[in-house]
């Protein structure tokens, strides 16, 4: 009967060591997949923040409308006219003389 009891016994503990080992699992992969869900919002809200103030920046100086801003708009109200100008050269990284929205918005992630 002992040698019946203890391997009851055993099975039971082994038993539970799974269960647990099982749960913390489950946890552990809902715990991911709540990191990535909160990760992903975290981008979609920057990438609205970046585009409102490219919007924002495009309704202040796009005199013309046109969509993308000249130099003469970009500077235009800057207090520092020449750092204005160097920054605008910065980002105008297809040198057609104009900043794009998509320009602009990488200009903030800089």
């Amino acid at each position: 009967m002992k040698p019946f009891l203890i391997v009851l016994c055993t099975m039971a503990w082994i038993e539970t060591i799974v269960l647990v080992n099982h749960a913390s699992a489950a946890q552990t992969a809902q715990q991911k997949q709540d990191a990535h869900k909160q990760q992903k919002e975290q981008e979609r809200e920057n990438q609205k923040k970046r585009f409102d103030a490219v919007q924002a920046v495009m309704k202040a100086k796009d005199k013309n409308h046109d969509g993308s801003l000249s130099l003469e708009e970009y500077i235009d109200g800057e207090a520092d006219a020449a750092a204005a100008a160097k920054a605008f050269d910065k980002f105008n990284k297809n040198k057609d003389r104009f900043l794009s929205k998509a320009e602009l918005a990488a200009s903030l992630e800089q």
